[in-house]
């Protein structure tokens, strides 16, 4: 099925994206809303990269190669689909450990770390032949960041996905997902099409 391809392909994104329930604190002026923004863009972009080379395994966690250097430790909490009557669902839940992961967003370049770590959960289910479409997800726990030589911190996301699908077209439907919460201590609504896709 598309959704689950769909989904699954962002799994390597998803690896960069997922975390812990701990909330890192940092003063609210140590990184601008749109460095917070460009830092989970850089973040979130690891969802779709299918580039992410494995270089350790383990009984419950996988170390990947993040593509501009470092690494990061992923946990899969919960990588599904399924079906039920007239129901499908595709669930990935998964936590992210990065270790000097570099990403790069809007112009910036940050070196992430995972204290905490950085959880990352999205469930769509859908009822008949698109007749309802459900999102429901969250960006939770956080990463620590740094920016050049001299600036660095942590950013804490409490992050709520929210969904408002446009069926109109069957052949293109449209989630309209928006991540809203907090985010590097600013209010933030941050579209989600990118990361959540059908």
């Amino acid at each position: 099925m598309k959704l689950a391809r769909n989904l699954t392909a962002a799994l390597a994104a998803v690896l960069a994206v997922a975390g812990c329930d701990d909330d890192p604190t940092s003063p609210a002026d140590a990184i601008t809303e749109e460095e917070a923004v460009a830092l989970f863009a850089g973040v979130a972009a690891l969802v779709s990269d299918t580039t992410l080379v494995p270089i350790h395994f383990s009984e419950d966690s996988i170390v990947v190669g993040c593509p501009q250097g470092g690494q990061a430790k992923l946990v899969v909490t919960d990588i599904s689909a399924g079906s039920s009557g007239d129901t499908a669902w595709t669930t990935v839940d998964v936590t992210l450990a990065p270790n000097g992961c570099v990403v790069s967003s809007g112009g910036l370049t940050f070196t992430t770390g995972g204290d905490p770590d950085f959880r990352y959960l999205v469930v769509v289910e859908i009822i008949g032949v698109f007749d309802e479409v459900n999102v429901t997800g969250l960006v939770a726990g956080g990463v620590t960041w740094q920016i050049g030589g001299d600036r660095s911190g942590s950013c804490a996301m409490d992050l709520t996905l929210a969904s408002a699908p446009d069926l109109s077209d069957p052949d293109n439907p449209q989630l309209g997902t928006t991540f809203r919460g907090k985010l590097c201590g600013h209010d933030v609504e941050i579209d989600a099409s990118s990361l959540v896709s059908l």
